[in-house]
C-alpha cells in the first residue's frame, strides 16, 4: 500500500505586513509542536521513502524535527520551491511524481493547497472527519491499489492536530 504523509508546518510568528512570509520562523508553540509530532511520527508510522518540503522558514523548521529523528532521510528529502503557494493541482502532480518511485512521500506545505488536495484525494465518508487541516496536523491517507492520483481514492488511516499531542 502506497501512503501520502501531508504535513501542514506548524504554527508560525504572526504575519506582518512589514515582514516577508517566506521567512517567518515558527513561534515557540509551533517548536514545541514540531517536536511532540516527531516523536509521534516516529514512534508511529514508518518513515517516508521521499520527503517534498516547501522551502519556506516555518515548513523548514517543521521538518527539522523529523530529519533529527530519522537523518536518513536527509539524502531523499527535496526543497521544492513550488509547493509554496501551490494550487492542488500542483501539488497532485509532485505527489504523483513521487509515487512513481516512492513507497511513502511526505510532502511539507501550506495552506490553502494542503487542505484541499487531503480533501481531494480521500473517499467521501473519510472526507467528512476532516473539518480543516490547522497548523501542524498530520495526515496520513492510504491507497490499497496504489496512488494513481485519482480523486476520493485514499483512506484516512491517522489524522493527527496539535491539541491531539502534549506540546
Amino acid at each position: 500500500m502506497q501512503q501520502l504523509y501531508l504535513l501542514r508546518h506548524a504554527k508560525a510568528e504572526p504575519w506582518s505586513p512589514l515582514g516577508n512570509d517566506f521567512s517567518r520562523p515558527l513561534s515557540d508553540k509551533g517548536k514545541r509542536h514540531a517536536q511532540a509530532l516527531s516523536s509521534w511520527a516516529v514512534d508511529t508510522l514508518d518513515p517516508p521513502d521521499t520527503v517534498l518540503c516547501s522551502p519556506a522558514k516555518r515548513t523548514r523548521e517543521t521538518l527539522a524535527p523529523l530529519l533529527a529523528k530519522w537523518p536518513q532521510l536527509l539524502s531523499a528529502t527535496d526543497y521544492v520551491d513550488s509547493i509554496y503557494g501551490a494550487s492542488t493541482d500542483m501539488l497532485l502532480t509532485l505527489a504523483v511524481d513521487a509515487f512513481s518511485y516512492s513507497q511513502r512521500v511526505l510532502m511539507v506545505g501550506h495552506n490553502p493547497g494542503f487542505e484541499y488536495l487531503l480533501l481531494k484525494l480521500l473517499q467521501v465518508d473519510h472526507a467528512a472527519e476532516v473539518k480543516k487541516m490547522a497548523t501542524g496536523t498530520l495526515a496520513v491517507i492510504g491507497f490499497p491499489a496504489g496512488f494513481k492520483g485519482v480523486p476520493g481514492n485514499g483512506c484516512l488511516q491517522h489524522l493527527t492536530k496539535g491539541k491531539d499531542l502534549a506540546a
